[in-house]
């Protein structure tokens, strides 16, 4: 362009300078246009809207009343058919179910139990069970001993229901028979005088010493079902029990109970009452003048009475709310025959308190009497001799401090710590009057002790998983001198055949709705048996237990199922009482139909 703008202005000079008639140069102007570019020059704006601005301003009032006027209506409603509200179906309930196994050391197991269906004013049931046992185990010198023994029960119960009470009561029957097999040859000093032939434990048991423990008997309760406040309730029960054994002892046992206690707001308070009279006959020390019966190795003896008759009265108080449980009260025991020792009374006191439902620490302090004879000893060591003496044992001294978890709705733990003074503590000891040794006697002691104890139960803990853990610990700080009658002072004393301490574990897993397993182990620590060897007492170290089982169950349907037990897998040859040992690895197995 610059170069074309030059060229233009070229030709038109020549030409002008062509046109000049005079020839003469003048002086021209040129002007040079460029492109139009046109400029909008920025527009103003008004900044804000016009206002007007009112000097009268009116603002409206509201003036109103209500007057409520009432019109008389009525209305008849149609009559309607009543609505039938129905609820869901109940599921069907099994009626009962029966069990039956059979195991090794010739060992049949049979239970039974059988439930009317629902009812709304009544039940009835009845429950049966058998365990025995005749097989033989060794010893620790290799002698085959026969060990076998049986279980039985049967019983009936009711219940009958009434608007704000229920009736309730059973009548029943038990027998258990065992052997005394427990002797150890080694602890006697001279066995010349024993007819071994008579007690031949190798080849026959028709020979081996028996004793059998039956007890039938029935019971009724009337008690009050009220659940609101201010209401006085009652309970009133009846008992009647019959005992007897091989050996002729037996025992009349009437039981009468009386409670009465009301609730208002968070305070309750009442009156427990408890009668209880025992007949007793029991064989006595040998005396060959008097012959009712025999007592091992046809000892002749006689029988001897002994009467008890206890009340016991129980006073109470308690609150309760959202953080505290309290009780407090007495626990009073009248020995209405035995006047030297006639009355006696314990505290009863417990508190509790609520940690955001998560941690309960709790406190208490109390006693009670332990009514000893042959009937209940019986219950806790059956190879007790028949014709013992026997004392109450009084806890005169419990206390306890201790703290229940709930760590979540799985898991649950509970510690505790307490002491205890105890008057007349019973301990077991071998019987050195009888050739063989192979029952026990009671060795009382006035004890102080402190123990602890721990439980971990774990429900559910992944699905299937079921885990209860407990365990005992005790540590005596005072064993005193033996309350047995004409005894020398006893300088070893020790807690005769009791562990310091016991573990149990048991652990479920529900492999599928068909499959289901599990163990049991339990471990109780050494004890030591008291014994003489030519008229020296010492203390026999008792090896601890260890004691694993497994079972099993398998389920065909839901009605029909089969379980297999394995008890004592390690095969330890360990003794529940001083020579007295269990059987050894045992096997179980069975069936179980519900109906």
């Amino acid at each position: 362009m610059k170069y074309l703008t030059l060229l233009i202005a070229f030709v038109v000079l020549g030409c002008s300078l062509m046109a000049q008639e005079d020839n003469t140069l003048e002086e021209q102007t040129v002007v040079i246009y460029n492109d139009y570019s046109p400029v909008l020059k920025d527009a103003s704006r008004i900044q804000s809207l016009p206002v007007i601005s009112d000097t009268v301003k009116t603002e409206p009032k509201f003036e109103y009343s209500v007057m409520p006027t009432m019109y008389r209506t009525s209305f008849t409603p149609q009559k309607i058919s009543a609505a039938t509200v129905k609820g869901e179906a109940l599921k069907p309930l099994n009626t009962g179910f029966v069990k039956v196994g059979y195991g090794n050391y010739i060992s049949p197991f049979a239970e039974l139990y059988i439930n009317s269906k629902r009812q709304k004013n009544y039940s009835l049931g009845i429950a049966a069970h058998h365990h025995s046992s005749f097989g033989k185990i060794k010893n620790y010198l290799d002698q085959k001993i026969y060990s076998g023994y049986d279980d039985s029960r049967i019983e009936a119960f009711g219940k009958k229901l009434f608007a704000k009470s229920v009736l309730s009561g059973k009548i029943y029957f038990s027998s258990n028979g065992i052997n005394y097999y427990g002797y150890d040859p080694k602890v006697y000093g001279n066995t010349d005088t024993i007819n071994w032939d008579t007690f031949d434990y190798v080849d026959t048991r028709d020979e081996v010493e028996k004793q059998r423990f039956n007890r039938v008997g029935a019971n009724m309760v009337f008690e009050s079902q009220q659940t609101g406040k201010k209401h006085w309730n009652y309970k009133l029960g009846l008992g009647y029990q019959y005992f007897f054994t091989k050996t002729k002892d037996y025992q009349h046992k009437v039981d009468v109970i009386a409670n009465i206690g009301r609730s208002v707001k968070n305070i309750s308070y009442g009156l427990d009452l408890d009668y209880l009279f025992n007949a007793n006959k029991m064989a006595a020390y040998p005396n060959p003048n008097v012959v009712v019966g025999t007592i091992g190795f046809g000892v002749p003896a006689k029988m001897s009475s002994l009467n008890e008759m206890y009340l016991n009265a129980e006073p109470y108080f308690r609150f309760e709310n959202e953080k505290w449980q309290v009780r407090a009260g007495a626990n009073m025991c009248f020995d209405l025959i035995n006047i030297e020792n006639a009355f006696y009374i314990y505290p009863d006191v417990y508190a509790q308190l609520n940690i955001s439902n998560t941690i309960l620490p709790y406190v208490s302090y109390g006693g009670h009497l332990q009514t000893n004879n042959l009937e209940f000893i019986s219950t806790v060591n059956p190879f007790i001799n028949s014709y013992e003496g026997y004392h109450n044992t009084s806890y005169q001294h419990e206390a306890n401090l201790g703290v229940k978890a709930n760590i979540s709705s799985k898991i649950y733990l509970h510690i505790n710590a307490n002491y205890s003074h105890i008057d007349y503590m019973a301990f077991f000891v071998n019987d050195t009057t009888l050739p063989l040794q192979n029952k026990f006697k009671m060795e009382y002691m006035d004890v102080d002790r402190v123990g602890a104890y721990a439980e971990l139960s774990m429900r559910d803990l992944t699905p299937g998983l079921d885990i209860m853990l407990k365990a005992h610990y005790y540590y005596y700080i005072k064993l005193g001198d033996s309350r047995a009658l004409n005894a020398p002072k006893i300088a070893d004393a020790r807690p005769w055949q009791m562990p310091d301490l016991d573990v149990s574990l048991r652990a479920s897993y529900r492999l599928t709705n068909k499959i289901s397993f599990g163990i049991e182990g339990y471990f109780l620590n050494r004890c030591f048996a008291k014994e003489y060897v030519e008229g020296v007492m010492f203390a026999k170290k008792m090896k601890a237990v260890i004691d694993v089982n497994l079972f099993g169950e398998y389920k065909f349907d839901d009605n029909f199922s089969a379980f297999l037990y394995l008890n004592n897998i390690a095969c330890q040859r360990y003794y529940i009482w001083n020579n007295y040992r269990a059987q050894g690895f045992n096997v179980m197995a069975g069936l179980t139909y519900l109906f």
